[in-house]
């Protein structure tokens, strides 16, 4: 018996659920092509925007406003959010991930919102989306595409409340290991830091920004009220964790500034060290090289003993150099 044909896999969607009334998710058979008017509750369509049949089946899709179809068969990667009076769409920026887990790099994850669907799609596996899609799997309800919408940008900024904690733990790390005055590694680690959360703050301040503008802006009233209620909400919790983020870019800062004083004061005092041996040895180093002059003159140049009056008279340069630079208070008492 032939296997049915896998329609969703020749279109480049790589998952859709089936939402009931109730917002009991279903996940669709491979066999079946999934529409954005569906007869009852809404549907989640994932795509595969690396695909080219899903190219062209977004192109299609006269349902969705041109300037949101552009967008989606677009490369753009600047975090963005457009709408109309039934639609929004935009791009955000998602952690992706490997076969075993997230990792620290950046994808986009575009998307629509409509009164009866979510599309999204990505060039990469992307974090927030798999959360999402476990939660589904494990029974979770989904009233609303709006909704649905929501919970994949509160898990994107869940993963990145987990990346600022860990930063958060790595500064605590750190400045224990400064205040050991172990410096190894310390500016490296630092710079890492300092790194991971510009990036961070970069993702949630292109992310404040779309939520503040859409929420606040008169052009954005106009967009679906389920959507701006929605990004309203997003918007709180973006500001406090944009507190947070900026919390440990200060500490990386100032410990960057402490590591930066501390090697100076290192640095000072192996400098003080050698300038302190330079001045003990200067008075040897002259009275050898007077006697290396080989002319005539020079004394105890005939005497068996001359070689150890000579490291004598080092020897009481270098201790008559030193009381004198004790007695000006140079070197401590």
């Amino acid at each position: 018996m032939p296997l049915p044909p896998d329609i969703q896999s020749q279109t480049g969607i790589v998952w859709a659920y089936r939402f009931a009334a109730d917002g009991t998710p279903t996940l669709m058979p491979r066999n079946e092509a999934p529409t954005l008017t569906p007869e009852d509750g809404f549907v989640w369509l994932h795509l595969d925007l690396v695909h080219t049949r899903a190219q062209a089946w977004i192109d299609e899709r006269k349902e969705l406003p041109p300037a949101a179809r552009e967008l989606l068969l677009s490369r753009e990667t600047h975090q963005r959010l457009d709408h109309t009076g039934s639609l929004v769409w935009g791009i955000a920026h998602d952690l992706t991930r490997d076969i075993v887990d997230r990792t620290d790099t950046i994808g986009t994850l575009a998307w629509a919102v409509g009164e009866r669907f979510l599309l999204t799609g990505r060039r990469e596996a992307l974090q927030s989306v798999r959360k999402a899609v476990e939660a589904l799997n494990a029974g979770e309800r989904i009233a609303s595409p709006a909704e649905l919408f929501e919970h994949l940008i509160e898990y994107l900024i869940d993963d990145v409340t987990d990346a600022v904690v860990r930063l958060s733990d790595e500064t605590d790390s750190v400045e224990d290991q400064i205040l050991l005055d172990r410096l190894e590694d310390g500016p490296q680690r630092v710079g890492a830091v300092r790194r991971s959360a510009v990036q961070l703050h970069r993702q949630l301040a292109g992310l404040h920004l779309l939520f503040r503008r859409f929420a606040e802006t008169p052009s954005g009233r106009s967009a679906p009220e389920a959507v701006r209620a929605s990004a309203l909400r997003l918007l709180l919790r973006v500001d406090t964790l944009r507190q947070d983020i900026q919390s440990v870019q200060d500490r990386a800062r100032l410990l960057q500034d402490e590591i930066a004083v501390r090697s100076a004061n290192q640095t000072n005092r192996q400098l003080y060290v050698l300038s302190i041996l330079t001045a003990l040895f200067l008075p040897a180093t002259f009275i050898t090289g007077l006697f290396g002059i080989n002319v005539k003159g020079l004394p105890w140049v005939e005497w068996d003993l001359g070689a150890g009056f000579v490291a004598l008279a080092c020897l009481a340069a270098s201790m008559l150099t030193l009381f004198l630079l004790r007695r000006r208070g140079v070197i401590g008492r």
